[in-house]
């Protein structure tokens, strides 16, 4: 884009990690002016019901159906979090919990163990580096791990970071700069001869997770949805899901550890235990009998925590689209950006869209990795 002025004016929409992140690259980074708009607190919704895992390898390694690049952009995203970390911590005053020890993922049935098997295929193939282990190996890394396991897997690209603590650094950061304004409420956007603005503002950036296709625009004195102005957007869905924390008791593990849906994430004096995945339900209110389900399968698969008393459930909603890849970059309406749909991978993916988002935005040039993941997409070819 061409700017008047050399410091342009950007205004995001929405302020859970992403859009924090955006304007985190934009102001701190580039020099730009920021406004947050956001209609909830800020950092809060999927950003804070997150557990903080940053798992290229679990996540996108094998998943079927997903964008063919997904995994690259995950991995990409990944080596950036070290610098992105330390640079965040060092900035706030505040540590982000970041942590480089390795996830453990771990198979208790047949099928389990040829998803391990897939996702080992695939990093073999790249050339990154894993372990694949045996039953008593893992059981010998991770003591807290049932004896009813086959084998697994451990995974020095997955790592995990503590989502609560990076999304209070960010707003620390953010809202000491004079580069940047929160404003509290939707922005007013209006469109005019089919060009969305915003008054004072040079572009537009829409991070309002599943949301974002529902933000409203003003033309000719009616309300309008932003799925008007680019019609991919209608094409983010959302996925609830329910999670909860228990006290990190004498049998808790010491790594994060995965099999199949569930995963306990060591947390603060507590193990997150996660999560479900609900299609196409909006979840504020966690559900008694869906926790007390997720919490037997985090025991099936730590027995140690069988007695650990719950701390903490809660609900959220991940926002997703067809092939579980967000949408990076210009929409089809010039001046107006997205950075949205990032399902399961919103913590994981904040540096790198940071980056992906202030070079469109300011006119840097993009690699080939970045333009595949525009709204401008088409649906189909899978890894």
């Amino acid at each position: 884009m061409t700017f008047v002025s050399s410091r342009p004016r950007i205004a995001v929409l929405g302020a859970g990690i992403i859009g924090l992140s955006a304007a985190y690259e934009l102001a701190m980074r580039r020099g730009a002016r920021v406004t947050l708009h956001d209609v909830r607190a800020p950092g809060r919704g999927a950003s804070w019901a997150a557990a903080g895992m940053l798992a290229p390898a679990f996540e996108a390694a094998a998943e079927p159906g997903v964008h063919p690049q997904l995994f690259d952009l995950c991995l990409a995203s990944a080596a950036l979090w070290p610098a992105f970390a330390q640079d965040l911590s060092a900035r706030a005053g505040e540590p982000v919990g970041f942590d480089r020890t390795p996830s453990l993922a771990a198979a208790l049935d047949a099928r389990e163990m040829a998803r391990l098997s897939q996702i080992a295929g695939t990093l073999s193939s790249a050339g990154i580096d894993h372990l694949v282990l045996g039953a008593d190996a893992i059981c010998e890394l991770e003591p807290a791990i049932s004896r009813a396991v086959l084998g697994g897997l451990e995974l020095p690209t997955d790592l995990r970071v503590h989502n609560r603590r990076t999304v209070s650094a960010l707003l620390t950061v953010l809202r000491a700069s004079a580069n940047v304004d929160f404003v509290s409420g939707p922005a007013l956007l209006k469109s005019e001869a089919g060009r969305v603005s915003l008054d004072g503002h040079d572009a537009m950036l829409a991070a309002a997770g599943w949301e974002t296709s529902i933000i409203k625009v003003k033309e000719r004195g009616e309300l309008y949805s932003l799925t008007n102005w680019d019609a991919a957007l209608d094409d983010i869905d959302c996925h609830g899901g329910q999670m909860l924390s228990v006290a990190a008791t004498a049998g808790a593990p010491q790594r994060v550890v995965r099999s199949g849906h569930v995963y306990l994430v060591p947390r603060g004096g507590q193990v997150v235990i996660g999560a479900t995945v609900e299609p196409d339900r909006v979840i504020e209110v966690p559900e008694a009998g869906v926790i007390e389900a997720l919490r037997r399968e985090g025991v099936r698969l730590c027995p140690g925590l069988a007695n650990a008393p719950v701390a903490e459930s809660w609900a959220g909603v991940r926002p997703g689209t067809p092939d579980q890849a967000p949408f990076i970059g210009e929409t089809v309406t010039p001046g107006l950006f997205v950075a949205a749909g990032h399902y399961r991978n919103g913590i994981l993916l904040a540096p790198v869209t940071a980056q992906i988002i202030a070079d469109a935005l300011l006119g840097a040039p993009q690699g080939e990795l970045a333009a595949t993941f525009t709204t401008r997409r088409a649906y189909g070819a899978t890894a």
